[in-house]
């Protein structure tokens, strides 16, 4: 019997500045940290996720090296998140090669993410109402000040809180597991897509709203299915972008 015959892999014992780095990854990639954000100190990294400072050391130079951060030596220095950099050229060549993997990127985030929405909608309390209507009313500012000065800055900012309210529905359906899927989801979606959006189009931000009165009214039905439709518009759009 083999091992490919049983479902078994050989295991790789994972560094620890690797689970420091994949950690900071995500708090990034899923808008905790923004463009200009300024990291805990090395020292609070390390008490943060209690590892070395010598462990920390060695995610953030990788993280530097790969242009996320700016590190600022000497008194008055630190960790500065970097807004990214955009080749749509390269992405649109390494998206088409990776069809299946944008597809099933988005055939995840539907699946998770509908759910997500279905049971917030049931267990939704007063105080994610609130949560998400602010969320609307700054991602409608952030849209609105995009259009005024279309800069990777202002795209990285209306992204932020796109994912903002989208963790704020997953959180607001109360169940860890789903939670996870979801950021899960999103980091999938975000690796590959996020750097096509150089710039954000008009319809950015429609169907969040139908979303938030849909939890509000605790439709269920129509939660998950007002999600999967705005899932599916930007699926839409991004097919429409390879194309090209």
């Amino acid at each position: 019997m083999t091992t490919s015959s049983i479902g078994l892999k050989p295991v790789r014992q994972i560094a620890a500045h690797e689970l420091v780095l994949d950690q900071m990854r995500r708090s990034m990639e899923t808008g905790q940290f923004s463009p200009g954000d300024r990291l805990p100190s090395e020292r609070e990294l390390a008490e943060i996720l209690s590892v070395s400072r010598t462990v920390v050391r060695a995610a953030i130079a990788i993280l530097e090296r790969e242009g996320r951060i700016l590190v600022r030596r000497g008194r008055g220095g630190g960790f500065i998140v970097q807004a990214p950099t955009y080749n749509s050229t390269e992405t649109r060549r390494m998206m088409r090669q990776n069809r299946e993997g944008v597809r099933d990127a988005f055939d995840y985030r539907v699946i998770v993410e509908g759910a997500a929405s279905r049971l917030a909608a049931e267990r939704r309390r007063t105080a994610d109402l609130a949560e998400l209507r602010e969320l609307l009313t700054s991602m409608e500012a952030a849209l609105l000040a995009s259009f005024e000065e279309q800069t990777p800055m202002k795209v990285v900012e209306f992204q932020r809180l796109d994912s903002a309210f989208h963790l704020g529905v997953a959180r607001a359906a109360r169940n860890p597991s789903l939670y996870d899927a979801v950021e899960d989801a999103r980091r999938k979606m975000w690796l590959p897509v996020g750097s096509v959006f150089g710039r954000l189009e008009k319809n950015a931000n429609d169907r969040h709203g139908d979303v938030l009165a849909a939890i509000e009214s605790q439709n269920g039905d129509l939660a998950e299915a007002t999600m999967e439709a705005h899932i599916n518009d930007t699926r839409s759009t991004l097919e429409a972008w390879l194309q090209r």
